[in-house]
């Protein structure tokens, strides 16, 4: 794949900027359609619009929880209720995964409301590209295009490395899709390989650019738990690291300030924080993480050069990125709920074989995964748009 230089490609979407200003006498109009369903959705719809201001700094770019739209008052208990059945039913949720990919079940949001509700939308913000980081949006578009007739350009940003029928829309012009896997399963369910660019999934600017050179005399280990909570046994898995020489641990609990509370100040060689930000940073200095496996967590982690260690993943997707972060040699997995896990962790950092393969292995993945990069796809599409 040829790759065009940053600079190349910046003076590339000058040149389609000034076009489009040029034909339609305004600056472009971006809208990104996302949900909070976990929290990889809306991390890739904003890693897009950065990307896409980098681009076309006077672009506007509008970012939308389509559901939060669909049902303002609604959608937080339909929200709190995904969380609960995620963590405390997680079997109906695979199972309903599994089924719905088998069957290729076709999830269209019907009703005249929602239609009416899209026509505002677009009535709106006159976008002159969309973009769906989430089934449900990338379907309520087509289905939208459908009904009325209209075509507006429509990009659908893969978030799962496992790919389920619900992304495929015949009204798309462009998937960004995570891996070469799924282009070719794209393609085998009727995409053109020609509208498809792997950019694996997409992150935040703050993870690129270059990784500095980690203290190989002093080992740090991040553990974080994800956007739905934290990870199970912390109170063992920080003793184990705790009674190891040599080795230093940051724990980011996120929102769950419980946790916060209950562990930070426990341990002097194990800093514990609450909601950051500032993530690449912690990610970048470590040289493990203990995290579950979210396919834009696991693409951080890629960026950021950093291998993991993935404890029991449950979800159907989790599961699918553990089994691809671990076929790449860039994660060891614990697969058993029963597993002694600390007990696991010891013996892996005690013995560092397995783990410097692992570092070894991630430093090169990105090259091995990816045959675009963001802004080189998005330039393309805003290339196809402007002819």
């Amino acid at each position: 794949m040829l790759r065009i230089t940053p600079r190349k490609s910046l003076e590339l979407a000058s040149k389609i900027r000034t076009k489009m200003k040029k034909e339609w006498g305004r600056n472009m109009n971006v809208l990104i359609l996302s949900s909070q369903f976990g929290m990889g959705h809306q991390m890739a719809a904003k890693a897009i619009g950065e990307e896409i201001l980098k681009l076309d700094k006077d672009a506007n770019v509008i970012e939308l929880d389509l559901l939060r739209y669909y049902y303002p008052k609604a959608s937080r208990y339909i929200f709190r209720l995904f969380q609960m059945m995620v963590e405390h039913c997680y079997g109906i949720y695979n199972l309903v995964y599994k089924t719905t990919g088998k069957l290729k079940v076709d999830l269209k949001p019907m009703g005249i409301n929602l239609y009416r509700k899209l026509e505002k939308l677009m009535e709106d913000h006159y976008p002159d590209m969309i973009v769906c980081t989430l089934p449900l949006c990338a379907k309520s578009i087509a289905s939208y295009m459908e009904k009325t007739g209209k075509h507006i350009p429509l990009v659908t940003c893969i978030t799962d490395i496992s790919i389920h029928p619900e992304w495929i829309t015949p009204q798309a012009d462009a998937y960004l899709a995570p891996t070469k896997e799924v282009k070719e399963n794209l393609v085998r369910n009727g995409a053109s390989p020609e509208q498809i660019f792997v950019t694996g999934i997409p992150v935040r600017q703050q993870f690129l650019g270059e990784v500095p050179m980690r203290d190989k005399g002093q080992k740090k280990i991040l553990i974080m738990g994800g956007g739905l909570g934290i990870i199970s046994n912390l109170d063992r898995l920080m003793q184990v690291i705790h009674r190891m020489p040599g080795i230093t641990a940051t724990v980011i609990t996120g929102k769950n300030r419980k946790a916060y509370e209950a562990f930070q100040g426990r341990y002097e060689d194990i800093e514990v924080l609450g909601y950051t930000e500032n993530i690449s940073k912690y990610m970048k200095e470590a040289d493990l993480v203990i995290t579950k496996a979210g396919g834009i967590t696991l693409f951080e982690l890629i960026h950021c050069q950093v291998p993991l260690f993935v404890i029991h993943p449950f979800l159907e997707q989790e599961v699918n990125n553990a089994r691809y972060a671990q076929n790449m040699g860039i994660a060891k997995v614990i697969w058993n709920k029963s597993s002694d896990f600390p007990g696991i962790l010891e013996k892996f950092l005690s013995d560092g074989r397995q783990w410097e393969q692992m570092a070894e292995n991630i430093s090169k993945a990105k090259d091995e995964i990816m045959e675009w990069s963001l802004d080189d796809a998005m330039n393309t599409v805003m290339e196809r748009m402007a002819a």
